[in-house]
């Protein structure tokens, strides 16, 4: 039968095992995933590594006791230029260890600052062959950018002091020049950031007709802050933006992928202000330049013509009188056509007059002997429909009450009745219906 043991015992016998297994210190090289210090000055860190695909594959805690974080950090720092942060590589000297509690973890005894630059540097190094392989490294530094550059799609942070030092140097130059910037907001660090400034570009790009170029502007900070700037997607959609991209983010001892790929790269948000003025400011020389060159020229051609011009001028009074009379005969020939065509046309039309009075004489008096006709035949059956002419046939007409009878369900017997006559009248009573 197994011994029985406690937990305590068992995780003991196992920080024992694990001492004696691991008696030395051991170089490390991994990834920070997360840093973070306690009221006692203690540093904790997540220590992982990632495989080629971006796989974590191996992760450990790892402490820096108070008095060696208190020489350490300020000594990597110094000497990288760069916060002891998440996300940085890091070459570790560490001790292996296993507490009953706490279970495995590594106490960081010392920290390689050369391996950290020398990763970045690497990795910078990387995204650049990459882009180059891939054609696109010089796509925007290829790019024309207009002589005059004053409609500015700005990605920055809203509240960066380096955006405000940007506007106020374009707003008082000493030219006076307008610059009309617009402000696509974006975050400048933290792990967001590229994908942030990508986020802004692609808001540009639908307005991109109102733009002369792009500028992507920060203050200064840690190196550290920058790693965004050396992300390859971040690159690679700056590299074939199709404005030319100008990039100022307050850095003056480094250089990123960023500032490998744009079309203009300086050190600050001013500089950039101050490279666009200097752009405009050439443009307006070249100007003047050209418009004194051209008044200039005109002089000497005015100078060298002037024979010529002379010349052109002594004949210009024969040549207006003669044209002139060209165009006099041309009007008097015109006007005897007129006058021709009219007499014609007035002819041709007192004809047609003629003919239609003659055509309406015939037509009115053939209408006038129609209606004669009609009229004459109307008066005889007039005539011959006179009551007078009906009673001399024989007939008489019975009336009642003042009425002519038309009907004899208009009368009853001993109704009293007049007969009219064509000679005279009659009175006479109804005896039978």
């Amino acid at each position: 039968m197994p011994e029985n043991i406690t937990l305590y015992e068992l995780n003991n016998m196992l920080s024992v095992a694990v001492s004696n297994a691991f008696p030395k210190q051991y170089k490390v090289a991994a990834e920070i995933s997360e840093l973070r210090e306690n009221n006692s000055g203690h540093c904790y860190m997540e220590l992982i590594e990632k495989d080629d695909m971006g796989n974590t594959v191996a992760k450990a805690r790892a402490n820096i006791w108070a008095a060696t974080y208190r020489k350490l950090r300020p000594f990597f720092e110094h000497s990288t230029g760069i916060s002891l942060t998440a996300g940085i590589k890091v070459l570790v000297t560490v001790k292996v260890g296993f507490d009953p509690l706490y279970h495995y973890s590594l106490t960081v005894w010392d920290i390689d600052p050369a391996y950290t630059v020398g990763d970045m540097a690497i990795r910078r190094t990387q995204i650049l062959n990459r882009l180059t392989q891939e054609g696109v490294i010089d796509d925007n530094k290829s790019l024309t950018l207009s002589p005059v550059p004053q409609k500015i799609a700005v990605i920055s942070s809203a509240t960066a002091a380096g955006y405000g030092d940007f506007c106020d140097q374009l707003k008082n130059n000493l030219y006076h020049y307008k610059f009309y910037p617009i402000l696509f907001k974006a975050l400048m660090q933290g792990e967001r950031s590229a994908e942030s400034i990508i986020e802004a570009l692609n808001s540009v790009y639908e307005n991109i007709d109102k733009f002369d170029c792009v500028v992507i502007i920060r203050g200064g900070g840690a190196t550290s802050e920058l790693n965004c700037f050396d992300d390859y997607n971040l690159a690679l959609n700056v590299s074939q933006f199709p404005l030319p991209v100008i990039v100022g983010i307050g850095h003056e001892r480094d250089t990123t992928v960023l500032d490998f790929v744009a079309y203009k790269s300086v050190k600050t948000p001013t500089a950039v202000a101050e490279y666009l003025i200097s752009t405009l400011a050439e443009s307006d020389a070249y100007l003047n330049e050209l418009s004194g060159e051209i008044g200039d020229r005109i002089k000497n051609l005015l100078s060298e013509n002037q024979l010529t011009l002379s010349l052109i001028e002594s004949k210009i009074p024969s040549l207006i009188t003669s044209k002139v009379e060209r165009e006099q005969n041309k009007f008097s020939q015109l006007q005897s056509r007129v006058m021709v065509g009219v007499q014609s046309q007035v002819a041709n039309e007192f004809i047609k007059i003629v003919t239609l009075e003659t055509s309406l004489k015939n037509q009115l008096e053939r209408t006038i002997e129609r209606e004669q006709n009609r009229v004459s035949n109307l008066e005889k059956n007039i005539t011959l429909l006179s009551p007078d002419k009906i009673l001399k046939r024989g007939y008489s007409i019975a009336v009642k009450d003042g009425y002519p009878v038309k009907s004899v369900s208009e009368i009853n017997e001993g109704d009293a009745l007049k007969l009219i006559f064509a000679d005279g009248e009659a009175e006479t009573e109804v005896t039978k219906r």
